[in-house]
């Protein structure tokens, strides 16, 4: 029997950003699994170049660009050569991301732009000029990480991170709103506390999962990819301005 995920998305470009290990590794790998064209962008050139060398060994369309989400004054450029790749930019997953774990009295001004300009107006920034070629091309779709923490507050990560979180949140459906007569959709992913080299960084990683966690096992990268699929799939072209959270129960 034929896999309904084969060839989902076909003729489809993929910008990923983030996409040199962890989450955004693996939402590149998942959309180009199921035929999209991908382009993975993050600031460590080295690591997604790796990724998609490997990627096209396997048979994928797959191209690497050096990306500092934060370099304001060249995001739109970074943009327009991601574009340059395959001719068209048909999703976007805003993966690239810090996070923290400062307690609440000791965050600085200086780490509190820090992550508000990589979490939050790099997310905006970007997302606005890929949503100025989607309007051109007559529609796409974007997907934003968000974070449990947006919805209840940091609890191992710290509030500057739950805070640009929950911007995330806000502007995903901003994007929805001004997107929709033009076919663009927009949508939220929160993962929970998800195993990835930032994740295992982070002192819930040391807790026992199964002591608090209802389905009793820490998120993978995988789990969250397949959130980004069904949001960047016609499996969601009735969707927008949604979050999902991805956390085995934990928000409960």
């Amino acid at each position: 029997m034929k896999n309904i995920f084969d060839n989902m998305l076909e003729g489809k470009v993929a910008l990923v950003t983030g996409a040199g290990r962890g989450i955004g590794e693996q939402c590149a790998r998942r959309l180009a699994e199921c035929g999209a064209s991908v382009i993975l962008a993050d600031l460590n050139f080295p690591s997604v170049e790796e990724v998609a060398a490997d990627l096209t060994a396997q048979g994928a369309q797959a191209r690497a660009l050096e990306c500092n989400v934060a370099d304001f004054e060249h995001l739109e450029e970074k943009v327009e050569e991601a574009k340059a790749f395959f001719g068209r930019i048909d999703i976007l997953v805003n993966v690239a991301g810090i996070t923290g774990s400062t307690p609440i009295t000791e965050i600085t001004q200086e780490s509190w732009d820090r992550m508000m300009n990589i979490d939050l107006k790099a997310m905006f920034f970007l997302t606005q000029a890929v949503f100025k070629i989607m309007k051109e091309q007559g529609g796409g779709k974007l997907i934003h990480l968000s974070s449990l923490a947006a919805l209840r507050g940091g609890r191992s990560s710290d509030a500057s991170y739950a805070a640009a979180k929950a911007g995330v949140l806000n502007l995903s459906k901003c994007f929805a709103l001004s997107g929709a007569p033009y076919g663009i959709y927009s949508n939220a992913v929160c993962p929970g506390n998800i195993l990835t080299p930032m994740g295992k960084s982070l002192s819930w990683s040391q807790k026992d999962p199964k002591t608090y966690i209802p389905i009793g096992r820490y998120g993978t990268a995988e789990d969250v990819s397949y959130a980004v699929l069904f949001y960047a799939s016609p499996m969601s072209d009735y969707v927008t301005g949604d979050a999902m959270n991805v956390n085995g129960g934990l928000y409960m």
